[in-house]
């Protein structure tokens, strides 16, 4: 399974590899007299890239597929345990502590890190100074979430939430001390430091969540896992960072972080918002609902968002920089967003697809008996990432441009819409059923605002790039269809022989269709060799 994947992977970056490239490129008979190069149909001048670029970009995509890999299986694997120890309650308490703390880490740094990466330049002192603001934020962050901790419990009526809540608040102090090396290392691609302390920090978690829900610590399984799994990550991301890049002086001169404030604020308003958008949707089911609805809910998405939040930032992890060293260059930016969105299609739709029309299958299989609930929303869901799916790679251009409020803008406008929606929609029906029903029909009708706006400020060319997306969406859930027909009809009982039968038969048609219709995207990768 790892093979194909990192297969599909390294199709999906291949672009990237193409635009700053100069070992292969076909060079035109005008090379010494304009000091240009074509490439894609792109002209480039001679020495806007380098061979030091490339070559620290294959290893960053090459490393950050393993680290995503790894990863993704370590915490699959993890939900796969715990859910045989822990039950949709205790789920529920952990997603709506989740989403209390990842909205206080959009404040962490006031959204500056992100700075860090956009400019080239940066001094001893500024980074100094932005060290320190990070651990003050982080102590702060810990005092309020720790202070509010009975409020919010008491908002739900769950006398459960309060000390794990307080455990967790504790993760903004362990985070502050090693994010600005996260990032320096991610300025710098220093993906293989990257991937090795993600990779570590996740079995330390997992080891940590299976212990300890053995044991029967119920809830502090999770707690103690995302704890472990930030100790460690902060711990090694500190120690690499004073190796390889500073140690930070002990001053603060906020006027010399004055540049970076304009970028941060829209950075932080447009992660506060964007994360509350994203998890709105969790509070009011808590609220409305219930823990167990909740907890129901949180495992459905934690199966659809995986291959949108495992796939797509293995692209924006390496993408984003690479943008920001190539901002300049407006055709190179359009057609590696649009052969990017092309190719992550190919990847992420039909895994969704896949897993919307097998939903009761996967589900059992992953998580046992008694999540009956999780999988008749999962074919709701999955029907959203695919949609999600298609404006994630945005971000990261419209960020690398400088254009931070972009995003900032489009939330102010998204989450209040979906807030009302689903507020409005749980007073008349009170049933988790719904969420995802409203959720489709806002995606459907106010999403594609989130495009236009791609397209304006990138200069994105689109209309190409949605029409090839609905195309690979009617035959991926054709074919997912046809497998699910064919499972049926041969009246298999066993799930995990059905799941088996129909990724095979899945496999078969789809294989295919990629060779004989997606033949650019497949060359792309052919010609990388």
């Amino acid at each position: 399974m790892v093979r194909p994947l990192l297969l599909l992977l390294f199709i999906v970056v291949r672009p990237l590899l193409f635009i700053i490239s100069v070992s292969k490129i076909k060079i035109k008979k005008d090379l010494y007299a304009t000091g240009r190069w074509n490439l894609l149909g792109i002209t480039l001048h001679h020495g806007s890239l380098n061979l030091s670029l490339r070559n620290k970009t294959v290893s960053g995509v090459k490393w950050t597929s393993l680290s995503m890999v790894i990863v993704t299986v370590t915490q699959l694997l993890q939900l796969v345990i715990l859910a045989r120890f822990l039950s949709p309650v205790e789920f529920g308490l952990m997603a709506i502590m989740m989403v209390v703390i990842g909205f206080s880490q959009a404040f962490m740094d006031m959204g500056i890190s992100n700075a860090i990466i956009h400019r080239q330049q940066i001094s001893h002192t500024q980074l100094s100074s932005l060290y320190w603001l990070n651990i003050f934020s982080g102590l702060v962050l810990f005092c309020i979430v720790f202070l509010l901790a009975p409020l919010i419990a008491g908002f739900y009526e769950e006398p459960g939430l309060l000390e794990p809540l307080m455990w967790l608040s504790s993760v903004f102090i362990i985070v502050a001390i090693g994010n600005q090396y996260r990032i320096l290392c991610q300025k710098e691609l220093q993906f293989n430091l990257m991937a090795k302390v993600e990779m570590t920090a996740a079995v330390v978690s997992l080891t940590v969540a299976v212990v300890l829900a053995i044991k029967g610590f119920g809830v502090y399984a999770l707690v103690g896992a995302m704890l472990a799994q930030a100790s460690v990550s902060s711990l090694l991301f500190l120690i690499i960072g004073f190796k390889q890049h500073h140690r930070p002086a002990f001053v603060y001169h906020h006027r010399d972080l004055k540049g970076f404030y304009s970028f941060g604020l829209y950075q932080m308003g447009e992660r506060s918002i964007n994360y509350i958008g994203t998890n709105v949707d969790k509070l009011l089911i808590g609220k409305f609902v219930g823990m167990e609805a909740t907890g129901f809910y949180n495992m459905a998405w934690h199966l659809i968002i995986y291959p949108v939040s495992k796939i797509n930032p293995v692209i924006n992890k390496v993408a984003f920089p690479v943008y920001a060293k190539v901002q300049e260059n407006s055709e190179a930016l359009n057609r590696y967003y649009s052969l990017t969105v092309r190719a992550l299609s190919l990847v992420t739709v039909p895994i969704l697809a896949f897993l919307g029309l097998h939903s009761s299958d996967v589900v059992l299989v992953v998580f046992g008996e008694g999540w009956e609930t999780t999988a008749t929303l999962v074919a709701f869901l999955s029907l959203i990432g695919i949609l999600r799916a298609l404006g994630n790679p945005g971000g990261a251009i419209v960020l690398a441009l400088g254009h931070a409020h972009a995003g900032f803008l489009w939330n102010l406008f998204w989450v209040p819409l979906i807030f009302i929606s689903l507020y409005v929609a749980l007073n008349i029906n009170p049933s988790v059923e719904v969420v995802p029903m409203v959720l489709l029909g806002l995606s459907l009708t106010f999403g594609w605002g989130w495009h236009f706006m791609i397209a304006y400020y990138a200069k994105i060319r689109y209309l190409n790039v949605a029409l090839h997306f609905l195309k690979i969406m009617i035959v991926c859930f054709v074919i997912a269809w046809l497998s699910k027909e064919l499972i049926n009809a041969l009246d298999i009982s066993n799930a995990f022989v059905r799941l088996a039968i129909a990724g095979l038969v899945c496999g078969l048609l789809y294989l295919p269709y990629l060779y004989l219709f997606e033949n650019e995207i497949l060359s792309l990768a052919r010609k990388g060799k």
